[in-house]
């Protein structure tokens, strides 16, 4: 049996810290805390958005990412949802964009940047005749085949259907996942129409996971917890209102085959708890892995009579399947003000956040029109444009304390180097680092750190993190002052 020792615990498993950096987004390096407040950081809008808005007279009013944005051949280059079909633009900094005069839809004539409506705008080997909206897009280096080199996951709907392989939640439908190939993501051709139905409706993303070689997929699906159904029936509006939007996971190791296909089969790893606000639904999300965790960006559907609006919260998982939400749930990309281009509805980009010099962009359409019901109260005009939000890495949420301080004991951790780094913010504050050996004997202690720094490596009041082969525990003492994340190297 473990036998206490000071504030660890004798034979207690230990985690490794090495240069992979441990994010406070949960508790999974903290023993205790006290006086010690978990807070989000919303990422910075920036001034000029919508970076993209409809500025052509073919365009249509709504311009929005369910899409993709992604560095290639030297720019930046996304494809978007263009009221009924597919735009594409370019851009040589990701805030100014071009659109590009495309000879594949006309109109009045003219060469536009669509690459295709959804109406059967195309014959032959080019249609995608059950394409319904786009999901995004992702450059696949690994397929030999040069003609498929970019992929496009798409939902695809057949209605009014009446065969055997029917949606459990929309009956006259077949619903499920479409990928249409292209060779310079311009020219699109049909690769599989059903690759998989155990997804059900838009806004899915999918990332490549390095550590599984494999594609994973999140994607829409329905489950109500019992104990939510329970909380939120006894509202009047919650039948109109809820119908349980949840979301699934799926693998792939090639972006076709994947290890669910029958309709709502997909094990769900996100949906809605009794710690949200009544009538709330997992709209999607949006996973990519960063440093040691896998980080979601939960776009949340707030459907209540007085609400009905999206916004982007924070989960965290380091597994790729157990989520959990991140502190109080604070908005990461809260919808606008009143006066705001995104007043109502916040959508994701398809893939991870890009790394621009000590920055993190975060691109996402925003829209000036409630959710379903679209007609009612506090609706505005049916239009919408693409921004960009930011923060500096690392920065998702931190451990915080006021000038009245505050203490963080970690587990025993097997530190894999003799530098420690801290990404920190106490420049009108203080953090001490102290390193105990798992009696509670002091090893080594910190200069006072009073600074703002994305990569502050630690000078040692005395002792140090050489030769240590046992695992230790690190005790930050805050005030005034932020910790967002620690490594070692």
């Amino acid at each position: 049996m473990a036998t206490v020792i000071g504030f660890a615990v004798s034979g207690e498993p230990f985690i490794t810290l090495n240069h992979q950096k441990q994010l406070f987004l949960d508790d999974y390096l903290v023993k205790s805390r006290t006086n010690i407040e978990r807070r989000i950081h919303p990422a910075q809008k920036c001034p000029g958005n919508p970076v993209l808005w409809a500025s052509e007279p073919w365009e249509p009013k709504l311009n929005v990412l369910y899409g993709s944005v992604i560095q290639d051949d030297g720019k930046y280059k996304m494809w978007y949802k263009a009221g009924m079909g597919v735009g594409y633009a370019e851009s040589s900094d990701g805030i100014k964009w071009v659109k590009p005069r495309l000879d594949l839809v006309k109109t009045n004539g003219q060469k536009t940047n669509l690459l295709f409506l959804k109406r059967e705008e195309f014959k032959g080997p080019e249609a995608l005749p059950t394409f319904w909206e786009l999901f995004g897009v992702h450059k696949d280096k690994q397929d030999p085949d040069p003609s498929r080199r970019y992929k496009m996951g798409f939902l695809s709907i057949v209605r009014p259907y009446a065969g055997p392989r029917p949606d459990p939640f929309h009956p006259t439908d077949r619903r499920g996942l479409g990928i249409a190939g292209s060779p310079d993501g311009v020219r699109w051709h049909l690769i599989d129409a059903w690759a998989t139905e155990a997804i059900c409706d838009g806004d899915t993303h999918w990332m490549f996971d390095p550590s599984r070689e494999k594609y994973v997929l999140y994607g829409r699906t329905r489950k109500t917890l019992p104990d939510v159904e329970a909380a939120w029936s006894k509202y009047s509006w919650y039948e109109s209102y809820h119908s349980g939007r949840a979301v699934a996971r799926l693998e792939s190791t090639d972006f076709l085959n994947w290890d669910f296909n029958e309709p709502a089969s997909a094990p769900v790893v996100m949906t809605a708890d009794v710690n949200d606000q009544p009538g709330t639904e997992i709209y999607s999300m949006m996973v990519f892995p960063y440093e040691s965790v896998y980080i979601g960006l939960v776009q949340v559907f707030h459907a209540r009579p007085e609400a009905c609006y999206l916004d982007v919260q924070l989960a965290v998982s380091h597994d790729s399947l157990n989520f959990t939400r991140v502190a109080d749930r604070t908005p990461f990309i809260p919808v606008g003000p009143i006066g705001g281009w995104d007043r109502f509805n916040n959508s994701l980009a398809n893939n991870p956040p890009m790394l621009v010099g000590d920055e993190l962009r975060f691109y996402y359409g925003g829209r000036t029109y409630r959710h379903t019901p679209y007609k009612g109260k506090d609706t505005g005009p049916m239009t919408g444009g693409i921004g960009l939000a930011t923060i500096k890495k690392d920065r998702f949420a931190s451990l915080q304390a006021s000038f009245d301080g505050g203490e963080v004991l970690t587990k025993p951790l097997k530190l894999l180097g003799s530098d420690l780094h801290l990404n920190a913010r106490s420049d009108f504050g203080e953090i001490l680092v102290e390193v105990f050996d798992l009696a509670g004997n002091s090893i080594a202690k910190s200069q006072p750190i009073r600074s703002d720094g994305l990569d502050i490596v630690i000078d040692w009041e005395y002792g140090s993190l050489k030769s240590l082969n046992a695992p230790v525990v690190l005790r930050f003492t805050l005030k005034n002052a932020c910790l967002f994340a620690v490594w070692c190297t």
